[in-house]
């Protein structure tokens, strides 16, 4: 016997939408009630958040190669087992 199919309920308009922290969206506040104030951002502002230095990629990450190649041999040395186990068990 096939399940009863249940209306959707939809959210009724006069209930604002909550978010996370517990104030209402945006969209149920008026517009005029509204005011937002920005702080300006160090950037913008011309503020200097430290000098920058270039990173050596080639030194930073020099294991990575290493560990690629040993990933190759791992999955080579399992890929060929499973063709040896193809073959021994027909």
């Amino acid at each position: 016997m096939a399940k009863k199919k249940t209306a959707r309920r939809v959210p009724q308009a006069g209930s604002p939408r909550m978010y996370g922290d517990g104030r209402p969206s945006v969209s149920a506040q008026a517009e005029g009630q509204r005011t937002v104030t920005l702080r300006p951002s160090a950037a913008a502002t011309g503020a200097a958040t430290g000098p920058r230095t270039v990173a050596n990629l080639a030194q930073e990450y020099s294991y990575v190669l290493g560990d690629l190649k040993r990933l190759g041999m791992i999955a080579g040395a399992l890929f060929a087992a499973l063709i040896v186990l193809g073959i021994v068990v027909r």
